[in-house]
C-alpha cells in the first residue's frame, strides 16, 4: 500500500484557518491535552465544517473510494446529531448540477441503532463497507447510513471531502477529531493520512 503522509494541519496556521473555513464557533486546542480540534457548540444553529481534501493534479472519482474515516471524541452526547458525519461532493458538470458549486454530495451518518459510543470514547468512524486498513488501535465504527442529493454515479469526480457536526445538535456539544484519512480501491492503493494538531 503506498502511503502519503500529509503529516499534519495545525489549527492556528494559514492551512488550518481555511479547513475549518465557515466553523462556527472556530475549534480550539483542548484544555485537557488531548490531540486534535475541539469543537464546542455554544448556541444556535452552530455547526463545524472541515474541508479536509479537494482535488490535486489528479482526479478521484466516487469509485476510487474504498473509505474514509476520522478519528473523533463525542464528549457531550444527546442524540444522533451529537455524532459527526462525513460529506462528499462532486464537481459540478453544467448539467444537471444540486447547486452551482456542486453536482451530487454524499453524506455519510451514523446508525443509533445498530452502534453506541460512550462519552468521550475516542472511536475511528468510516465510510462504505470496509474499515480502513490505518487502525489506530481504537474502535472502528462505520457510518452506514447515506443521504445522497443528486445523482452520485460512480464516474463523478470528487470535489471536496468534508467533516461536519449537526446544526441541530444540543448547545454545549463537544467533539474533537484527532486524524482523517482517505483510502482508495486504485490497484496501488493509496491512503492519505492527515494529523490534526490543535496546538
Amino acid at each position: 500500500m503506498s502511503v502519503i503522509n500529509n503529516s499534519q494541519v495545525k489549527l492556528t496556521s494559514t492551512s488550518g484557518i481555511a479547513v475549518y473555513a465557515d466553523s462556527l464557533p472556530a475549534p480550539t486546542a483542548d484544555l485537557n491535552g488531548r490531540d486534535g480540534w475541539l469543537y464546542t457548540k455554544t448556541s444556535g444553529a452552530e455547526k463545524f465544517n472541515y474541508y479536509l481534501w479537494s482535488q490535486g493534479s489528479r482526479p478521484l472519482r466516487l469509485r476510487d473510494l474504498r473509505s474514509v474515516y476520522m478519528v473523533a471524541s463525542v464528549d457531550t452526547y444527546t442524540n444522533v446529531a451529537s455524532v459527526p458525519y462525513v460529506v462528499i461532493y462532486t464537481k459540478p458538470t453544467g448539467v444537471g448540477d444540486e447547486q452551482p458549486w456542486f453536482h451530487s454530495k454524499i453524506a455519510h451518518v451514523f446508525n443509533i441503532q445498530s452502534n453506541q459510543i460512550m462519552l468521550g470514547e475516542k472511536v475511528q468512524f468510516y465510510t462504505h463497507q470496509l474499515p480502513p486498513i490505518a487502525n489506530y488501535g481504537v474502535r472502528q465504527i462505520q457510518l452506514p447510513i447515506e443521504i445522497k442529493t443528486g445523482e452520485a454515479l460512480p464516474d463523478e469526480e470528487i470535489l471536496y471531502i468534508t467533516l461536519h457536526s449537526d446544526s441541530a445538535a444540543a448547545s454545549n456539544t463537544q467533539i474533537l477529531i484527532s486524524d482523517f484519512g482517505i483510502e482508495t480501491n486504485h490497484q496501488e492503493r493509496i491512503q492519505i493520512r492527515l494529523k490534526m494538531n490543535g496546538n
